[in-house]
């Protein structure tokens, strides 16, 4: 699954959704106005700059008040679960990611060392062999209203197993390879 920056921290409840049969990135989406009928939903990348709607397939087209939604490897897969937050009842619901992905996939967790422990803001840039553009993926202290997601970063990597090199932007520092 994939996604072009559609979504930005600050939005309702929005997040980056990896796909390891793609390495893309899809779109979750959840809540963005108060009248009370605001469902989850769920926009498949389709590589072309579209996205399909794909909220019903992905079950999370439930008669939900939609506020937030993080994600989380929890059974650690490789294959990112969901955990929606709702005005209504109710308020939690986690979601087991069962969907079958044939692709490789790599999860770093980032740790600074010094002032900046949890990594807050840091940016990999991961070259796979081959590929013409750069995965990129960026340690979030929050994601939207309510919501934050794992610290870890999934890449999907569809069919590759070859990695070029691995970058890290700290902030505030030099990148490190």
């Amino acid at each position: 699954m994939s996604h072009k920056e559609v979504l930005t921290a600050g939005q309702s409840g929005g997040a980056e959704l990896p796909d390891s049969a793609t390495s893309f990135l899809d779109v979750v989406k959840s809540g963005k106005s108060f009248s009370g009928r605001e469902r989850h939903c769920v926009f498949l990348n389709l590589q072309n700059g579209r996205f399909a709607d794909t909220s019903a397939l992905s079950g999370v087209d439930l008669p939900d008040d939609g506020r937030g939604v993080g994600l989380v490897d929890w059974n650690h897969d490789g294959r990112v679960d969901l955990c929606l937050a709702n005005r209504n009842g109710p308020q939690l619901r986690l979601l087991q990611n069962d969907f079958a992905s044939p692709g490789h996939f790599l999860a770093l967790r980032l740790q600074g060392t010094s002032a900046n422990r949890d990594a807050i803001g840091a940016r990999v840039e991961l070259h796979l062999e081959g590929a013409a553009t750069p995965l990129l993926r960026t340690v979030r202290a929050g994601d939207a209203f309510l919501s934050q997601s794992t610290k870890w970063l999934h890449f999907g990597l569809g069919e590759t197993t070859a990695i070029d090199r691995l970058v890290v932007h700290w902030p505030g520092r030099e990148p490190e390879a």
